[in-house]
Order: C-alpha cells, then sequence, then structure tokens
C-alpha cells in the first residue's frame, strides 16, 4: 500500500509539472510563475531603459578620440560587463544578452607639459547596444541586425532614438562583418578581437587623420575636383549615400541631388526636420551641410552620424562630383 501511495504521489507530482509546462508556466494554485526577464532593462515589448545601476557592473573596454576642427572634439568611452568581456574572448562573438554602453563627452584642451592634450568634459549623450540573437522584437524598430540599440538624452537619459535603420547602424557599416562592432578598439576582447584591425591601421603620428578635416579620413587628389570629389565622397560619403537613382541606403541616393528640396528623393524615409525644411539643395547648401550637418536643417540624422568636414577644398571637391549625378 505504502508503495501504491508513493507512486500516485509520483504521477500527480509530475502531471503538475507538465501542466505548469505546457500552460506557459502556472504554479499549483493557478497563478502564473514569472518568466526570467532578457533583460532588467528591456520591457516585454522592447522598450529600452538607461541601466540604473551603472557604471556599477560594468568595465571600461576602450575610448575614441574624434577629431574636429581644432584638435580633439569628442572622446567616446566605451564599457561593457565582465561576463561579456569573457565570454568574447573564448568564442570570439558577443553572447545573447551582452551589453555594450558608451558615453559620448565633449572636450576641453590646453597646452600642458607632454603637449597639447584634450580630455572629456561634458557628457553629449549615451548610446547602448544589447545583443539579441533570438529576434525577440520583430515588430520594436529599436530591434534589428542581431541587436538593441538605443540613444539616450544625457541629463535625462530619456531614449531619443526612434530607428535602428536610421538613427544608429549608420556609423556601424564599416564593421557589419564583424557583427557591427568595432571590436579591434577594444583591448580586453584579446586577441578574436584584434582580429579585425584595418590593414591601413598606422600608430600615433603616422596616422592620417588630420584634424584639419573634421576627423574624416583624406583621401588623395587624383586631379581634378570631379575625381578628388569622387575619392573623397567614396571614402566619407558611399557608406551611406548611393549614387543609382531611387538606390536607398541608410541615407538617400544623391543622384540628382543638385537643386532638389530637401526631404523628397523617393523612398527614403526621412526625419520630420529633413521632411518639414524648405531647403533646396543649391550648392551652396550642400557645403553649408557638408561642413555642418547639424546648423542647416537642425535635428536631422546625419548631424548625428557624421562629424562635418572643416576643408573648403575637400567640400568642394565633393559638391563638383555631386554636380556630375544626374
Amino acid at each position: 500500500m505504502k508503495a501504491h501511495r508513493m507512486h500516485k504521489a509520483w504521477v500527480l507530482f509530475a502531471s503538475i509539472g507538465l501542466l505548469m509546462s505546457a500552460s506557459g508556466c502556472q504554479q499549483a494554485d493557478g497563478k502564473p510563475v514569472a518568466a526570467k526577464p532578457y533583460s532588467s532593462f528591456v520591457s516585454e515589448n522592447g522598450n529600452i531603459n538607461f541601466p540604473v545601476d551603472f557604471p556599477n557592473g560594468y568595465v571600461f573596454i576602450g575610448s575614441w578620440a574624434v577629431n574636429g576642427s581644432v584638435g580633439v572634439s569628442e572622446i567616446h568611452a566605451v564599457y561593457t560587463r565582465p561576463e561579456d568581456v569573457s565570454a568574447f574572448k573564448e568564442v570570439g562573438k558577443f553572447p545573447d544578452g551582452a551589453v555594450l554602453v558608451k558615453e559620448v563627452s565633449a572636450t576641453l584642451g590646453s597646452a600642458h607639459t607632454t603637449g597639447n592634450a584634450s580630455w572629456a568634459h561634458e557628457s553629449k549623450t549615451w548610446f547602448l547596444m544589447i545583443k539579441d540573437s533570438k529576434q525577440r522584437f520583430p515588430t520594436n524598430p529599436l530591434w534589428g541586425d542581431g541587436w538593441g540599440w538605443a540613444q539616450f538624452d544625457p541629463a535625462t537619459k530619456k531614449q531619443i532614438s526612434t530607428n535602428y535603420k536610421t538613427d544608429c547602424i549608420g556609423c556601424h557599416v564599416p564593421v557589419k562583418n564583424s557583427d557591427w562592432v568595432y571590436t579591434y578598439a577594444y583591448p580586453p576582447l584579446g586577441p578574436k578581437g584584434q582580429a579585425t584591425v584595418p590593414k591601413d591601421a598606422v600608430g600615433g603620428e603616422h596616422a592620417q587623420v588630420k584634424p584639419e578635416s573634421g576627423g574624416v579620413v583624406v583621401a588623395q587628389s587624383a586631379g581634378g575636383e570631379v575625381a578628388a570629389g569622387k575619392l573623397l565622397f567614396g571614402v566619407n560619403c558611399a557608406s551611406c549615400h548611393s549614387v543609382a537613382a531611387d538606390k536607398v541606403g541608410i541615407g538617400p541616393s544623391l543622384a540628382g541631388v543638385i537643386g532638389r528640396k530637401a526631404g523628397t528623393a523617393r523612398g527614403f524615409e526621412y526625419s520630420a526636420a529633413m521632411s518639414k525644411s524648405e531647403v533646396i539643395w543649391t550648392s551652396e547648401n550642400i557645403d553649408k551641410h557638408i561642413e555642418n550637418p547639424r546648423q542647416l536643417i537642425p535635428g536631422n540624422r546625419m548631424g548625428n552620424l557624421f562629424p562635418g568636414m572643416q576643408d573648403a577644398k575637400q567640400r568642394g571637391d565633393i559638391v563638383a562630383f555631386l554636380q556630375t549625378l544626374r
């Protein structure tokens, strides 16, 4: 009899377990068991909040010095969690749920005993990426290409990005093949991160990025304004803009851009600022826009993706090339 009662009890226990499994985790009293959250700062529908415990639990992995018209204009400091570093060092990729946080700071600078130096001053914005290997939020525009993407106001930590394709991923196009992350800039990731270092990368005073270029790579002129402009366009603009009619990328096609009203190229979803603008893309206005993308049409997306080009000759060459496009 005792063995029979134990058998009945085991069957009852197993039945309850099957019920919980089939019903999406219900307790014996019928109340749901809370599923383990994907992330403490991601809501059920995929909205991304700034991690309230930051920087606790995070480690610094690297920084970027972004050149402006005079010296370093921004410093980008990047953080992740120790467990994400360990996982990457082992397998060469970030695990599901991995978090990358980047603080963008304006700088101050002055002469020091070691030479001219710049340092982080005030936070300008924060970016966050969280790895999503399971495509959890297919209808949320902040999620795609294996990641959740976010940008935050530095004062309020309020989410300000609306669509990762237009607000975030443009800066990551050059590292699409390394899961959209510039791993080579983060030494703690080890040799697997360094595997993607650009072949033309050089160090120290030999770097080809010049302060007067606004932080963009300076292409050598092949002779003639149009030829030089084509080279410069390929280096600085082609990752976002096509020159083929109606071919949309991160940005709109620039075929026939001269004389076109801003925000009217076919097939591209513009920001409200660009759509409502009355700017006509004359050669002069394009030159102004390339020089300072945030100024001519405040609030446009390019202002967050491109630092501007201070060299007037280079801007003129790009405009000359754009004038040839039909």
